[in-house]
Order: structure tokens, then sequence, then C-alpha cells
């Protein structure tokens, strides 16, 4: 498996968007992991404490390189034939999207909340009136 990339140049930014959210998402994972299984003062690798590392532990090592790992893994994936061709026609397809002005967002979005309130007014008189009317019977 070589490390280069295929179809260099296509589908950049749906790349850079996968390439970005995935890294963070292993690199999350590797220190959540580290957070999980650190045990301080303990299996201490190196007595020193270094710039912006501290000491070295053994905890430490396994979630680097867990998180390596998981960022070639990565990498790997992203990289196979499949998934690079349809990241380049994501991004194709992307292209020809009609995207609406900011004008129609706003107005979409105050459509959208008005109905919700109205909605929500509307079921809660429901509700109020059936549980009068179940506590009457009742």
């Amino acid at each position: 498996m070589a490390l280069e990339i295929q179809k260099k140049g296509q589908g950049v930014w749906a790349r850079l968007t996968a390439y970005g959210l995935g890294g963070l998402l292993v690199v999350l994972g590797a220190w959540s992991l580290y957070a999980s299984i650190n045990v301080p003062g303990r299996f201490r690798l190196v007595d020193a404490e270094l710039p912006l590392v501290g000491s070295v532990t053994g905890y430490k090592v396994i979630a680097l390189v867990v998180g390596l790992g998981g960022l070639f893994g990565l990498h790997w994936v992203l990289n196979r034939t499949r998934n690079v061709d349809l990241l380049v026609e994501t991004e194709q397809e992307m292209r020809k999207v009609s995207w609406p002005t900011l004008n129609e967002v706003w107005n979409a979005t105050l459509v959208v909340t008005l109905v919700t309130f109205t909605l929500a007014v509307a079921m809660s008189v429901f509700d109020l009136v059936l549980r009068k009317l179940f506590h009457l019977v009742f």
C-alpha cells in the first residue's frame, strides 16, 4: 500500500473535510483513551519533565500509538479507489447545487420557527383541554 494520494487535485475540498473531521475524531478518541487509562504517577518511562509533554508514561505512548495508527488507518480508508471516487463525485455534485440566498434562508427559518411555535401552542391547548375533560370524567 502506497502513501501517495490517488487522483491528486480532484475533490480537494471533500477530501480536506473528510480528513479534517476524521482526524479530529481519531485525535479526540486517542485523548479520551489516555484519559480513561491514565493512572497518575504510574508506568513512567522517563522521569524527567519534558516541555509540553511532561513525564513520558506508558499510557501516553499507548495513546500516541493508537492515535497514529488511527490516522494511518484513516488515510488508508480515505485513499481507497472507491472512497476517492465517492469524494470526487460528491464535490462535483455539490458544485451543481443551487444554493439559496441569505434572504431565502432567513425567510425559510422564520416560517419554520412560526409553524413550530404555532404547533406547540396548539398541542399545548389540546393537551390542556383533554386533561380537563379526563379530570371531569374520571
